[in-house]
């Protein structure tokens, strides 16, 4: 049996010679350009955040008393809390104003709704009861068309002049669900009064809300944060690196808040923990406050500096979401790069 000669594989067909410096300039290439970071700038403004919910969302049912004394449930086995009431009479409801109108028109007739109940839109119909007491018409449910409060803006986007804010969602206080919404705005506000975080109860930060003076528009409310469109003149500043998860670490940290004279100060603070995966709060961020003029002003975390950007070496973080009870010093945080993936 004859036997075949083994080519060296550098020794033949020009095309094999070809590939080797080709593979090893793409290799290069790849290795060599890295992603840029993306660049954002860290607010700390604090501000009014009124909403606008998508419908009227019901909190609750109750009873009627009518002209005959008697005790009446018109919405008992028809609504349920949570739901999102769309249309009366086929017209859109934007407000509660608009409903009470429909409820009085009807002088007792029922009212053909349509609503949205987990996602799933529903026509029923409910049959007003007069009330003496009130001299109107009532279905006996409690209704919500808006929300206001007091927050903080963490980034502003200068490229796509978009802004992120809170690091979580807004739910309504009365369901426990996330806010559908219609539209909202961030609104300029005056503090009033710092409440201080005590053990067990968390502090506030109190105020006016001046909803003529809008500095920009909301458009989503996710579970990361409230996000929208503004004008880049309202939140200008210095734009730095978006830190990645991996950049960050344990130890001396700084957020930015504006609590004192209008005007956002830095305050130092201690990452104590990190979790690559904080859950579906997005705790991924365990914080202290350090800084002894922010615990002299707020006793720690306080209600409404939920949003304020977290900073270490010259990169952006995160945000601070939530407070612990009974360690009012002590919260938690949410990576920036979760925040902006939204």
């Amino acid at each position: 049996m004859r036997l075949r000669k083994k080519i060296p594989f550098l020794t033949v067909c020009p095309k094999r010679i070809f590939l080797i410096p080709f593979f090893c300039i793409c290799f290069s290439l790849q290795t060599v350009q890295a992603a840029e970071p993306q660049m954002l700038v860290p607010v700390g403004k604090t501000v009014g955040v009124t909403m606008d919910t998508k419908g009227l969302l019901v909190l609750g049912t109750g009873s009627v008393t009518g002209e005959d004394n008697c005790i009446y449930t018109p919405c008992k086995g028809i609504l349920q809390a949570g739901d999102l009431l769309l249309e009366a009479d086929g017209q859109i409801l934007e407000n509660k104003e608009m409903f009470m109108e429909a409820v009085e028109k009807s002088q007792g007739d029922p009212i053909f709704l349509r609503l949205e109940r987990s996602g799933i839109e529903k026509n029923l119909s409910v049959t007003p009861v007069f009330s003496a007491a009130d001299g109107s018409y009532k279905i006996g449910a409690w209704i919500r068309d808006s929300i206001q409060g007091i927050g903080t803006v963490t980034y502003f986007d200068p490229d796509s002049q978009t802004f992120g804010a809170l690091g979580h969602g807004v739910y309504d206080v009365d369901t426990d669900e996330l806010m559908e919404i219609r539209e909202g705005a961030l609104t300029q506000a005056t503090l009033t009064e710092i409440v201080k975080g005590k053990k067990g109860k968390a502090g506030e930060l109190t105020g006016k809300v001046n909803l003529q003076e809008k500095l920009a528009h909301i458009q989503k409310n996710t579970k990361v944060g409230i996000f929208g469109a503004s004008d880049g003149s309202v939140f200008a500043g210095e734009a730095i690196p978006v830190a990645e998860t991996a950049e960050v670490k344990k130890g001396k940290a700084t957020i930015l808040s504006d609590l004192e004279g209008g005007k956002v100060k830095a305050y130092e603070i201690e990452i104590e923990d990190i979790r690559k995966n904080g859950g579906k709060e997005h705790k991924d961020l365990q914080i202290r406050i350090t800084d002894e003029r922010l615990l002299k002003l707020t006793g720690g975390i306080v209600q409404g500096m939920s949003g304020s950007p977290i900073l270490q070496n010259g990169r952006f973080v995160g945000a601070v979401t939530y407070v612990m009870l009974n360690q009012p010093e002590r919260g938690y945080g949410i990576f920036l790069e979760h925040m902006t993936g939204h």
